[in-house]
């Protein structure tokens, strides 16, 4: 799931830098939480490690610097330290000539990312430690947003004098500036949007001084959401229907055995009367008390909402119950790659407000990093994420699953349904839809060797129909050009035969395009063993292995070939760690090895022993995925340490291999599994609702969904908010250190400039419209 190098592009005093990160998935602790109070925790912009930064100085003025993630940064300097922790040296020089100079030093989050001061604002401070080489050093403190719904999108707060504060000495003082003082009441700064804090120069003197433990500070306490937290879209007639009631002990007033109703929203008269059971006195993942209302008996369809008789506990959100509860949901959540389209002018017709111009179409004629292949058309396919990159390894993973979703389920989905440009040409509208994806795959060949170039690289942050930046065809590894990586091989030969099954019905031509393209993928990959090592940024999978297996499968299953069979029965036991059911991350880019098994298991005759083989390693899978759905805090599998990048979509894709690997297993749907049916419909209650922060994930479902995404293209594009059907990655706790949060489910932050929680992916989106599709299919 991880995409890593992503690109970040931010602008400092009017300069445009070009940032690398690199998301770090593993190898760090869930946040600690414990069942007594919960203060605000303190904001750490620098304390014993620092976040970005970036740092200069103009005549007659310098200021000594030194490297730091690609830019100038002041000098961390571990002999002056305060409190156990080292400083930040600002050492400023001057040669002495005429003029007034300046010097300014940017602190931001870690990969310049975006946070939230709202909780901080009314009663919180910046505060820091100030030791200064002579005394009387002075400079200026002031403050940025960003917010790309608003123009200027960048706004920098009035600065301030830190002599209103203190009077610097040669002893270390502990300073403590209002928020209030820093961005007054009634600005248009956006506090929900921080990107910058500033400290500059007060005066033309040369001057050293260091700053100490940087952090903003409150001593209010963390406030709970509202404390009824429903799936905000509904509950199927025969769903198990729940909602959970949570909240810190010492502000949720009930207890267990507390009565809740259900009420209808049309005349506020009760349907059903319950009692609240408690899950959960203390739960690690939000730092709450869990109360369960479950009134799964109530059947008539309806729009309802919930009352609990408990002080301070406002009414639910209202929800239905029904049979086509999820089908609004399908449809929004596909129309999404109609908005991710490259290549195309989104025209009202289709895109109803949220109109453009095309996007890139320099794409028609792109020319090869290397130069060593002539310039070619890589027009269509989908913007991957919150960039403009197109990605032939990524695209194959939301194709894979949106196929899954038509191949298990076509009676769900219809020519005429998305109202897309193709709609009425007898195809099922989600296949036009990825066949836009497929064309560009196509289009990634190298005709010659059957391989495939990984990516058209993503540029700049200006509206989709407005960049005109140089886009290329990446085929470079240092010394190496015309690169075709063994990865995006291995899944675009898995997805275009996977996709050719779909197509066999409507379009043969097509779909004999597709597996003979498929083919001509695998011969590749048996051209080289060994692998071919992917070029630099998003996506770059070096070990194929588990993409070769998926690749191989789903070729055994679209043409039943005995050499597709013998690979997968040579190297399927090779891929026993997949079924470890400790881990949540069933699969995703470069990890397709579980929908390998998946693929094997639909072809016409699979291997008898490879079956018992998995069917043994799937259920020992499923039964602590089971088991963390039934008796996890939030029904979601997650685990503490299993908010990353991309959060809900692994909590959505474990559910689809959990779901179809019962289906080809047991040849039954959903309603013939109660368990299983269940943890889907969990799922998707987390994302829609039933979470810590009370949110649904997916844009415009739900009275409490999302209001923005991180998304270049849109942010930029000046409409009022993004289209429904969005789904945000979710809680991050690895990524952003300035996100004031205590738990991990709450480590949250919606707003149109923060990708470490609120990016979207079309393959995290393609789990959405899998398990939405899934979720249907219990009335």
């Amino acid at each position: 799931m991880l995409k890593s190098g992503k690109p970040i592009v931010c602008s400092i005093a009017a300069m445009l830098m070009i940032l690398s990160t690199a998301l770090l998935m593993n190898g760090s602790n869930a946040l600690a939480a414990t069942s007594g109070s919960h203060p605000l925790k303190d904001l750490p912009v620098f304390s014993s490690t620092r976040n970005d930064e970036w740092a200069g100085a103009g005549s007659p003025l310098s200021l000594e610097t030194e490297p730091y993630n690609g830019n100038p940064a002041l000098p961390v300097d571990t002999a002056e330290t305060y409190n156990g922790l080292p400083s930040l040296r600002l050492n400023v020089t001057s040669d002495g000539s005429s003029g007034f100079g300046w010097w300014s030093v940017t602190q931001a989050d870690n990969n310049w990312e975006t946070y939230s001061l709202v909780p901080y604002y009314a009663n919180g401070a910046l505060e820091f430690n100030i030791k200064g080489a002579a005394g009387g050093e002075a400079f200026t403190i002031g403050m940025g947003d960003r917010n790309y719904r608003r123009d200027p999108v960048q706004y920098n707060t009035s600065s301030i004098r830190s002599s209103n504060y203190v009077t610097v000495t040669t002893d270390w003082q502990h300073v403590r500036i209002p928020l209030t003082d820093l961005i007054p009441a009634g600005s248009v700064f956006d506090l929900n949007q921080v990107y910058l804090l500033y400290f500059g120069s007060a005066n033309n003197n040369a001057q050293e001084f260091w700053l100490n433990d940087i952090k903003f500070t409150s001593r209010d306490q963390e406030h709970s959401a509202p404390f009824i937290k429903v799936n905000q879209l509904g509950y199927s007639v025969l769903a198990e229907k729940y909602a959970l009631v949570s909240g810190y002990a010492d502000e949720l007033n009930a207890v267990d055995g507390t009565r809740f109703q259900v009420k209808r929203a049309s005349d506020n008269s009760v349907a059903y009367n319950g009692k609240l059971k408690l899950v959960d006195d203390y739960d690690s993942q939000s730092g709450e008390r869990i109360f369960e209302a479950d009134f799964s008996s109530l059947l008539k369809p309806d729009t309802y909402y919930i009352s609990v008789a408990a002080p301070g506990v406002a009414d639910s959100l209202p929800f239905r119950i029904g049979t086509d509860v999820y089908q609004p949901l399908i449809v929004d959540a596909a129309r999404y790659f109609y908005y991710q389209r490259q290549g195309i002018a989104l025209d009202a017709a289709h895109a109803g407000v949220y109109t453009r111009g095309i996007g890139h179409p320099q794409d028609a004629d792109a020319p090869f990093a290397s130069g060593a292949n002539p310039r070619r058309d890589v027009s269509q396919g989908w913007y991957d994420a919150g960039d403009y990159g197109k990605y032939v390894n990524s695209g194959a993973v939301a194709v894979s699953e949106l196929a899954w979703a038509y191949q298990l389920f076509p009676n769900e989905f219809r020519d005429n349904q998305l109202n897309l440009p193709e709609s009425g040409n007898h195809v099922p509208d989600i296949l036009d839809e990825a066949k836009w994806e497929l064309d560009f795959i196509l289009k990634m060949r190298d005709q010659a060797s059957g391989g495939f170039y990984h990516m058209v690289q993503p540029t700049g942050i200006a509206a989709p129909d407005s960049d005109a930046t140089q886009r290329l065809i990446e085929d470079v590894n240092g010394s190496l050009t015309n690169v075709r990586p063994t990865d995006d091989a291995a899944s675009a030969a898995a997805a275009l035969a996977e996709a050719s099954i779909s197509f066999k019905k409507f379009d043969p031509t097509y779909a004999n395009t597709l597996l003979t393209a498929a083919r001509r993928g695998w011969d590749y990959l048996v051209a080289n063993p060994n692998g071919v090592a992917p070029v630099p940024g998003p996506y770059g999978i070096s070990d194929d292995h588990a993409d070769r297996l998926w690749a191989a499968a789903a070729l055994y299953r679209a043409t039943g070939d005995d050499q597709f069979n013998r690979y997968f029965l040579d190297n399927y036991q090779n891929f026993a760690s997949a079924w470890d059911g400790s881990r949540d991350n069933p699969g995703g880019v470069g990890n397709m090895a579980q929908t390998a098994f998946l693929d094997y298991l639909q072809a016409g005759h699979p291997d008898a022993a490879a079956r018992a083989w998995f069917a043994t390693e799937f259920a020992a899978w499923r039964k602590p995925v089971l088991a963390r759905s039934e008796h996890g805090p939030w029904r979601n599998t997650l685990q503490d340490n299993d908010y990353y990048w991309g959060s809900n979509g692994v909590a959505l894709n474990t559910m689809h291999v959990l779901a179809i690997g019962t289906i080809v297993l047991g040849g039954h749907d959903l309603r013939g599994d109660v368990r299983v049916g269940r943890a889907v419909e969990s799922a998707m209650n987390y994302i829609l609702g039933i979470n810590p922060l009370h949110r649904s994930f997916v844009s415009g479902e739900g009275a409490d969904s999302i209001t923005t995404i991180y998304s270049t293209a849109w942010s930029n594009q000046g409409h009022p908010g993004v289209p429904k059907g969005y789904l945000a990655d979710g809680p991050n706790i690895y990524n952003n250190p300035l996100l004031s949060c205590t738990t991990p489910a709450k480590c949250y932050l919606d707003n149109d400039s923060n990708w470490t929680t609120n990016e979207n992916a079309i393959y995290w989106n393609a789990d959405l419209v899998l398990d939405a599709t899934l979720a249907a299919q219990i009335p």
